[in-house]
């Protein structure tokens, strides 16, 4: 990185911890239906806005649905879905104030959720649907031994203020860069992990290209590998908004993996696994996709292969 590049972000960062740390304090003070309401106007500002993550969610919805949705239909998808998102970013802040008492009040679990609090490894899979962040905060909170993965922030004062901030109820937060042997030693030790499965993974950090939605794309191979080799058993759950500020945690079953067998290919198997993993979230994104963030670059093309008509290119 060139030396200015770095003055200028040396000298930003001051900036940027001194703006979380004043959001840090005044989101959490704000009533709950403010805080809803802002999700809400945030959701119909960004279509009026010509910003770049419009005319993503715009082109990936038009990929997926084609004219299967009608433009109203296009259109409440992605306005609540940035709605959503907002609502799930707020709440990071709102919720890391007395999470023992507001978490129980707003957040409720649906039945089927017996199976992830027994005493045995589980591998969660979720997407960044509804308020994914919601999930391992609520149910390490009613006692779940539950690890999550998540990315690094470059300011590092941030990223240890986030980190805080998701482990106030229990969860460990573990870094994604060379995650893998902890979590090898927490599934054995009947541990549980989390992942959010639908971010776009190059081969070359560990992808494995399946179809998503109907359209061609790597993802992530970790969660059904370690399945696979660990035997543990895949925990599929969602977290979708409802009126008045609250949330509803729900299952969407389990998957077992095939037994470990060193006469197959791993590679070969856990291609399989992750797409019948991918298609569980795929089926929950079609079930409800107002939820889902559409705002991301999910397909990015390989200037080495060739891809449908309706592929979208940002």
């Amino acid at each position: 990185m060139p030396s200015w590049k770095k003055a200028k972000r040396s000298l930003r960062r001051p900036f940027e911890t001194g703006g979380f740390v004043l959001l840090k304090w005044i989101i959490p003070s704000l009533p709950r239906s403010v805080v809803v309401g802002l999700s809400k106007l945030a959701g119909r500002i960004v279509w009026l806005l010509p910003l770049r993550e419009k005319q993503i969610g715009l082109k990936n919805i038009e990929a997926v649905f084609g004219d299967t949705k009608t433009a109203a239909e296009k259109r409440f998808i992605l306005t609540t879905s940035f709605a959503a998102f907002t609502q799930t970013m707020l709440d990071v802040f709102w919720f890391s104030r007395n999470p023992e008492k507001r978490i129980p009040k707003y957040v409720e679990f649906s039945p089927g959720f017996e199976p992830f609090f027994r005493d045995q490894a589980h591998i969660g899979i979720t997407a960044h649907f509804g308020s994914w962040e919601m999930i391992p905060q609520a149910m390490a909170l009613r006692g779940a031994d539950l690890a999550s993965i998540a990315a690094s922030i470059k300011n590092k004062q941030i990223d240890k203020l986030i980190c805080q901030m998701r482990e106030q109820t229990g969860q460990t937060i573990i870094p994604r860069k060379g995650a893998l042997r902890t979590l090898v030693g927490r599934l054995r030790k009947k541990g549980k992990v989390g992942f959010a499965l639908d971010q776009n993974t190059p081969e070359r950090n560990g992808g494995i290209a399946i179809d998503f939605l109907g359209l061609p794309t790597p993802v992530s191979s970790a969660p059904a590998a370690l399945a696979y080799r660990t035997g543990t058993e895949l925990f599929f759950v969602f977290c979708i908004p409802l009126p008045r500020g609250k949330y509803r945690l729900y299952s969407k079953g389990t998957l077992q993996p095939p037994a470990y067998n060193k006469e197959l290919n791993a590679d070969a198997v856990a291609k399989e696994l992750t797409q019948q993993i991918i298609d569980r979230v795929s089926g929950e994104i079609r079930n409800h996709p107002e939820f889902w963030l559409w705002s991301y670059r999910h397909w990015r093309r390989d200037p080495s292969k060739t891809y449908p008509p309706n592929y979208p290119e940002y």
